[in-house]
């Protein structure tokens, strides 16, 4: 571990380079497929236009009301994209908001029913401009649905929008969709009633949601492969624990934690966290032993700061196995007499050991990022050298 940035001693990528005619057939290809994408999406697309005047509620409508005939349309050549096999019309489906995926199933009879079970599902409210039809959209889209199809991806975008209950409805549908990965980005409130045990869940990201009681105990108990979870500007009302066993990574940006946040996932390798608005002490981390990685950064805010410096979290007490480590945050003057105050009780010859050398001895090597001719270096470099015989390096900007 270190204060700033702690690099363990494992040894680096060696890189690897193609000779020119790999790298040369290599980008040919490369080349090629993004070509014949290009042209299956300007294809749909030049399909769309013909029936563009549907509008998003009335596309399910329409599907079965429209007539094979028409929508096959006057050309009498060859289709030869609906003749590709389902896997690969998902994927280029998959570059199409889902208004237009649903459109799809004007084409033909081959493409009625193509959407209902594509792997994808984006409800954006970016899509429409009348933010009334978004909720018909989503409660629609999920019910018409293949269920017996998994889910690899869905993503709601729906702010403020929509109620929390129906984000809700639409994330418990998800995981019962055997989904994936869960992209949620909502002014809503997401409860226990959210959450459905899943055994394929791994991905879940959350931004500007409030995250009421119960929620992590779902999260944590019922979701056994979920390996990835990030928080993003989301309110923490409750005091929370993040303790699922099969965590592997957690990053948590620009929360508000009104209460506490208990981290004791066994098995999580990476950790970051990244300016927390929280009250000292709020954050606590603990029986951490798979942890490789961790990142804590703070930012100096008048509002904020007082109760939200680096010395009094609890969060640095789980890092202990980090191999590489990195704390960033401001050195205020505050901060900087109490490493003055540490630097007096130093013993007065630069030979002589101090009195707590030592009492660190993971910590390897530090590395003190600062702006040219701080004041505070000096005194912060002698504080360290308190608690630990790590090598210590000055970085100046």
């Amino acid at each position: 571990m270190a204060v700033a940035e702690i690099c363990s001693n494992s040894p680096k990528r060696k890189s690897c380079f193609l000779g020119t005619e790999n790298r040369t057939l290599k980008s040919y290809h490369v080349c090629q497929l993004i070509t014949i994408v290009c042209v299956w999406r300007h294809f749909l697309l030049l399909l769309l236009i013909k029936i563009k005047d549907a509008t998003p509620g009335q596309l399910f409508d329409k599907m079965s009301t429209r007539s094979s005939k028409r929508a096959r349309g006057a050309s009498d050549g060859v289709d030869r994209l609906s003749s590709l096999p389902n896997d690969l019309l998902h994927r280029v489906m998959s570059f199409l908001p889902m208004p237009e995926v649903v459109r799809t199933s004007l084409l033909s009879p081959r493409w009625r029913y193509l959407w209902v079970s594509t792997p994808y599902i984006r409800i954006d409210h970016q899509d429409f401009m009348d933010d009334s039809k978004l909720k018909n959209f989503g409660n629609r889209l999920l019910l018409l649905r293949d269920g017996a199809t998994s889910l690899d991806e869905a993503r709601i975008s729906a702010h403020n929008v929509v109620d929390g209950t129906t984000c809700c409805e639409w994330i418990r549908h998800a995981i019962m969709h055997k989904v994936r990965l869960l992209h949620v980005s909502a002014y809503a409130r997401l409860d226990s009633t959210a959450m459905f045990p899943s055994q394929h869940l791994k991905i879940v990201r959350l931004k500007s949601n409030l995250l009421k009681h119960g929620f992590f105990r779902q999260l944590n108990c019922d979701c056994s492969v979920l390996e990835h979870l990030e928080l993003e500007g989301c309110g923490l009302s409750d005091v929370n624990e993040i303790s699922s066993r099969s965590l592997k990574v957690l990053h948590i940006i620009r929360c508000h934690i009104v209460k506490g946040l208990v981290i004791c996932a066994s098995n999580l390798t990476h950790l970051s966290i990244v300016e927390p608005r929280c009250r000292s002490g709020a954050i606590v981390t603990r029986d951490l032993p798979s942890l490789v990685t961790a990142s804590v950064s703070l930012r100096f805010d008048e509002f904020h700061y007082k109760e939200n410096t680096m010395l009094g979290h609890g969060l640095l007490d789980g890092l202990s196995h980090a191999t590489t480590l990195q704390l960033h945050a401001p050195l205020p003057e505050e901060e900087c007499r109490k490493c003055k105050e540490l630097e007096s009780a130093l013993p007065s010859s630069r030979g002589a050991p101090s009195s707590g050398a030592g009492s660190h001895p993971c910590i390897e090597r530090i590395k003190i990022h600062c702006q040219k001719e701080d004041p505070r270096v000096g005194a912060l470099v002698q504080a360290l050298l308190l608690v630990s015989d790590a090598e210590i390096g000055i970085e100046r900007r």
